[in-house]
């Protein structure tokens, strides 16, 4: 076997329900619980990490909680989710990994010729760009390149990050290091719950 020869596409529908976690306003992860058929609103900035879509932190109330604090919401509150991650654009996968090169080219070659360029911007204290906008067009560019080319558009973007600074000295972890969904498709989202608060 080759590794040209081996299909990683067929491995990118992800027969996986997980739970994540959404920080925001009390009132809004009420409306939305109440409701029974409404969603949290898809973040659209020109700087997500994933690209456009509603964004949750993997397996951490906590995570969704301090992120809902630090953005200064009147009353922070955390909102959680069944989500069928579905065709995932997974970027601890190799084959996500290319296509995101791909799509970098593709769009560097578009920069060059109206003559803009993107970076991502703010370091934290760990040395961690906070502010992605060229991540976040990247990404966005990706589904525009899969979209017309006639592929399966895909269902959810899955990241692992390493944020914020060393755990402990010379660490290769760091304090803030998780992992984010962004769903793309609102039928991945099964159904919203309210966590256990022990945080």
């Amino acid at each position: 076997m080759k590794l040209n020869e081996i299909d990683s596409g067929i491995y990118q529908k992800l027969p996986q329900v997980v739970l994540g976690f959404h920080g925001c306003e009390k009132s809004t992860a009420i409306k939305v619980l109440n409701s029974g058929f409404e969603h949290l609103e898809s973040s659209i900035n020109d700087y997500d990490w994933l690209g456009t879509g509603i964004y949750f932190w993997l397996n951490d109330p906590k995570r969704a909680y301090e992120w809902a604090e630090k953005k200064k919401k009147t009353h922070p509150y955390v909102i959680g989710a069944v989500i069928d991650l579905g065709t995932c654009l997974n970027f601890t996968e190799r084959s996500s990994v290319a296509l995101l090169q791909k799509s970098y080219q593709d769009l560097q070659n578009v920069l060059k010729a109206t003559g803009t360029s993107l970076k991502n911007v703010q370091d934290d204290d760990g040395g961690f760009k906070l502010v992605r906008r060229l991540d976040c067009a990247v990404i966005n560019n990706i589904h525009k390149m899969v979209e017309s080319e006639g592929g399966t558009s895909f269902d959810t973007v899955y990241g692992f990050f390493q944020e914020g600074v060393e755990a402990y000295p010379n660490a290769g972890i760091r304090e803030k290091t998780h992992i984010q969904i962004c769903v793309r498709n609102t039928d991945c989202i099964k159904g919203y719950f309210l966590p256990r608060m022990n945080y």
